[in-house]
């Protein structure tokens, strides 16, 4: 065990940056641990930079760490070298260095990490209570720092490209050791961590598969096909991960194939992507059948999947995509990577359709298979809807979630 375990119902919770436009399952799980009278105080790394509607009751209430003024970082590592050096000495020397590919460059970013974690500790000292991150990457960062420097327990969940994606990796063997415990959203994930940490009891890993709130997708019966083209929704922000190359080569194989299609892409743009996808469109002849939607609330888009004939997701990398459960829970057809947990989401040829992200050719092969065959496309939605219902209920999972931290801490 690495600190002190809480005797109450107090959590912090840390996330790199919140509220933000695709963690609606955090706060959605917040919402269910207070209903169970769990007291949470919200910390966020960075500062909020878009709100959402359905997120704005957190927005006031979340602490922020950064921007840290230079004097504040200088005081909370002498604070730790007078009072705790030999942990502090751990903390910036070998912890950043602890990764599956040891580069230097990468662990010299990480001493930069790492010193915000230690304004992080510093900031929340005092308090008699148990930390969870959310995500393994800054966040877990945090909460291992304040475990070592001051005592207190901390958990994480992990999900996405930090658990699951080597080079996105940060001492993620550190943090499964230092944990009290851990929620993995899939069993692949928690795979991946006994692999890098074998000699770790495998109880101290929980699989809850966080999820929706079902209320909020109604599923929609497939309908008569309409009028104009098919309609093709993808929901990932313009991360080079999320793989948009490939989907673009595929949807240039449809139209080579006479297949009338609209693609709607919501997401934020990241390092002006969406610039180079915009030219790479125009260079494959489909420029004026996509459409880049930038961010939208969670009912816009529930809009959108409503109307769509297919969702198509085509990442190298994956955790368990919420944007996937949505659609999934609201009877839109779904088409994804064969990658990381997806695969215990999605069951092939029966809730949807699983390619390889690779291959532009077996994307755009899988796509027309589903467009053509609309009998196939209503009973996948039907399946796909019971599999969100039975494994993927927000308010389910959240309470197993609750019952998993008064078990651990004693509440």
């Amino acid at each position: 065990m690495t600190g002190k375990k809480s005797s109450d119902k107090r959590l912090i919770y840390v996330i790199e940056r919140f509220p933000a436009n695709t963690l609606n399952f955090v706060y959605n799980e917040i919402r269910v641990l207070e209903k169970a009278d769990f007291e949470i105080e919200i910390w966020s790394l960075l500062p909020s930079d878009y709100c959402p509607d359905e997120a704005k009751p957190y927005l006031d209430r979340t602490s922020n760490l950064r921007p840290v003024p230079l004097g504040r970082l200088i005081g909370s590592v002498l604070h730790y070298l007078v009072r705790r050096p030999l942990a502090l000495l751990n903390l910036l020397l070998r912890v950043p260095f602890d990764n599956d590919s040891e580069r230097l460059g990468k662990g010299i970013k990480g001493i930069v990490h790492m010193l915000h974690a230690i304004c992080f500790a510093r900031a929340i000292k005092g308090q008699p209570t148990h930390i969870h991150a959310h995500f393994a990457y800054k966040a877990a960062t945090a909460a291992l720092a304040a475990a070592k420097l001051n005592g207190q327990s901390f958990s994480f969940t992990a999900h996405g490209s930090a658990t699951v994606h080597e080079p996105s990796r940060f001492s993620l063997r550190s943090k499964v050791r230092g944990a009290e415990f851990i929620v993995a959203v899939s069993d692949y994930n928690k795979r991946v961590m006994m692999k890098l940490c074998p000699e770790v009891d495998g109880e101290k890993i929980h699989v809850n598969r966080t999820g929706i709130l079902l209320d909020d997708f109604p599923y929609h019966e497939g309908s008569a096909r309409r009028q104009g083209p098919f309609k093709l929704l993808c929901t990932a922000s313009l991360y080079a991960i999320k793989n948009h190359e490939g989907l673009f080569a595929a949807c240039a194989m449809l139209a080579e194939r006479g297949i009338d299609f609209r693609l709607d892409l919501v997401g934020k743009d990241q390092d002006a992507r969406q610039v180079m996808l915009e030219k790479m469109a125009v260079n494959l002849g489909i420029a004026d059948r996509v459409h880049f939607l930038g961010l939208l609330d969670h009912g816009e888009i529930g809009g959108l999947l409503e109307s769509a004939d297919l969702f198509v997701l085509t990442s190298h990398s994956e955790g368990i995509p919420v944007a996937v459960m949505e659609a999934m829970a609201g009877g839109t057809p779904v088409l994804a990577p064969r990658v990381t947990g997806l695969p215990e989401l999605v069951t092939e040829n029966e809730s949807g359709w699983l390619v390889d992200s690779s291959s532009p050719e077996a994307i755009a092969e899988a796509m027309i298979f589903a467009l053509e065959n609309p009998e196939a496309r209503e009973s996948a939605a039907g399946a796909a809807r019971k599999t969100v219902e039975a494994h993927y209920d927000m308010v389910a999972n959240a309470k197993s979630l609750a019952e998993i931290f008064a078990k651990r801490l004693g509440s």
